[in-house]
C-alpha cells in the first residue's frame, strides 16, 4: 500500500515537470546566437588591460603582472587589424640566475605593429575573438631581442554602444639564449569604439 502511494505520487510529479518542460520556451529560444561578424568597418578600437603573467620557465617566478594596450582598426564586419603593445615582468629565481646570467626582475616589452583580431559572431551579449600578430620583444638584463610571436582569444561584453569589458588569455613567444621567456597572461579591462 505504501509502495503504492509512493509510485503515485512519483508519477504525478513526473508529470507536472514535464507540462512544465512543454509550456517552458527552450533554451535556442533563450541565447541569441548570431554567426556574422561583429566587427564595424571603419571603426577604431582603444582597449587597456591589466592581469596576472604567468612563466612557462622555471628560470623565472610563475606568476608576475602582465599590462596591455592596443590599438585597432575595423577592416571590415569580421576582421579588425592595428598594434598591440605589451610589458610582462618576473622575478628571476636564485637557482636559475646563473643560467641566465643576471639576478632581480626580468621584463620585456613586446611591440607587435602586424596585428590581427577576427570576430565571428556572438552569443547573446558576449562577443568572442580570436587574435594573432608578430613583432619584437625588447628584453632588459642584456638578454637579446627576440622575435615575438602572440596568440590570443577572449570576449567583450558591451556595457553602451561604445564601451566593453573585455577579457582576453594571451600566449607570447620569446625564445633567446635556449630559454623560452615567453608567458601566458589572464588579462581584464575595457575596449572603447569610436564611430561604432
Amino acid at each position: 500500500m505504501l509502495y503504492r502511494g509512493m509510485k503515485q505520487r512519483i508519477l504525478a510529479l513526473g508529470l507536472l515537470v514535464g507540462a512544465i518542460a512543454i509550456s517552458s520556451p527552450t533554451v535556442s529560444h533563450a541565447i541569441d546566437v548570431v554567426h556574422e561578424g561583429t566587427a564595424q568597418p571603419g571603426e577604431i578600437v582603444a582597449g587597456f588591460r591589466v592581469g596576472p603573467g604567468f612563466s612557462t620557465t622555471p628560470a623565472l617566478w610563475t606568476v608576475g603582472p602582465s599590462l596591455n594596450c592596443q590599438g585597432l582598426y575595423g577592416i571590415n564586419r569580421w576582421l579588425r587589424m592595428g598594434m598591440v603593445l605589451d610589458w610582462d615582468q618576473h622575478k628571476i629565481d636564485k637557482n636559475a640566475a646563473n643560467a641566465l646570467g643576471t639576478s632581480g626582475s626580468f621584463s620585456t616589452i613586446t611591440i607587435l605593429p602586424v596585428y590581427l583580431e577576427y570576430r565571428p559572431g556572438r552569443i547573446g551579449g558576449i562577443q568572442p575573438y580570436v587574435a594573432t600578430g608578430i613583432g619584437v620583444n625588447v628584453n632588459n638584463k642584456q638578454i637579446s631581442n627576440t622575435m615575438a610571436w602572440r596568440a590570443a582569444g577572449g570576449i567583450d561584453y558591451f556595457l553602451t554602444k561604445a564601451l566593453a569589458l573585455n577579457t582576453e588569455i594571451k600566449y607570447t613567444r620569446n625564445t633567446t639564449d635556449g630559454a623560452d621567456l615567453g608567458g601566458v597572461a589572464l588579462l581584464f579591462g575595457v575596449r572603447y569604439s569610436f564611430g561604432r
